[in-house]
């Protein structure tokens, strides 16, 4: 069976992963992402930071179950730290702490962007000044 590995569980990599499935249904796809959300609305984190979004669940267009049900197997809090092209593996360190090695056949890359804090700004070192791109870092 043809596996592909998606890394990155935001909106590229879920939709990249919602396209292969209804391309090829016999397709074994897993996802791995570091953070504990999959399938989210990033355009909503400053309306939770400012409390009009109550719950950050609210921001998920689809849970990790819904895609089980998609048979797309996704691991939350699962980051990949090494890609080997040539041998097809990825290197993933577990929740748990526990490093494994993971096949693959197809790869996705879809970790989205880094974010940059210019030096320059003023009051940057302040408690309460902190920098959000994740749900995991609203919720923070």
């Amino acid at each position: 069976m043809t596996r592909l590995v998606v890394i990155g569980g935001d909106a590229a990599g879920m939709s990249g992963a919602s396209q292969a499935r209804r391309m090829n249904p016999d397709l074994e796809i897993v996802v791995f992402e570091r953070t504990g959300w999959v399938s989210y609305a990033a355009c909503g984190v400053p309306y939770y930071v400012g409390g009009d979004v109550q719950e950050l669940r609210k921001l998920q267009a689809r849970t990790p179950e819904q895609f089980e049900r998609m048979n797309i197997d996704v691991r939350l809090h699962h980051e990949v730290t090494a890609i080997d092209t040539s041998g097809r593996t990825v290197t993933v360190r577990t929740e748990a702490g526990t490093v494994e090695q993971h096949g693959f056949d197809l790869l996705l890359y879809a970790t989205g962007a880094r974010g940059f804090l210019a030096a320059s700004i003023e009051g940057l070192d302040l408690d309460g000044v902190y920098q959000i791109r994740t749900l995991d870092d609203a919720q923070r």
